[in-house]
């Protein structure tokens, strides 16, 4: 998913942005508002037990570097905190980063 040229028709409004979230996609790049590629996102949904959890991988690494659960699915302020705090997290640690 690591395709710059989806950059150059999205406004970047963000310190921290979830490429496709928006649209309620599941997955896609996270990119800063500068546009640097940081790594990737995911939803995982479990249906049975209506939650989820949003990951982040940082580039170049196997395993979600944060994780932040959503308890109720049917909530969108839940589901927008849970995207909140991830992208907190993410901007924390690139931060420490530079």
């Amino acid at each position: 998913m690591n395709d710059e040229r989806h950059l150059d028709t999205v406004e970047l409004k963000y310190p921290i942005n979830l490429m496709g979230a928006e649209g309620g996609g599941e997955k896609g790049d996270v990119v800063t508002r500068d546009g640097e590629f940081l790594g990737a996102w995911s939803f995982e949904k479990n249906e049975a037990e209506e939650t989820g959890i949003f990951h982040f991988t940082a580039d170049g690494e196997v395993e979600p570097t944060f994780s932040e659960s959503v308890p109720v699915l049917t909530s969108g302020m839940l589901t927008g905190l849970a995207m909140s705090n991830l992208c907190r997290s993410i901007r924390d640690w690139h931060d420490g980063q530079s």
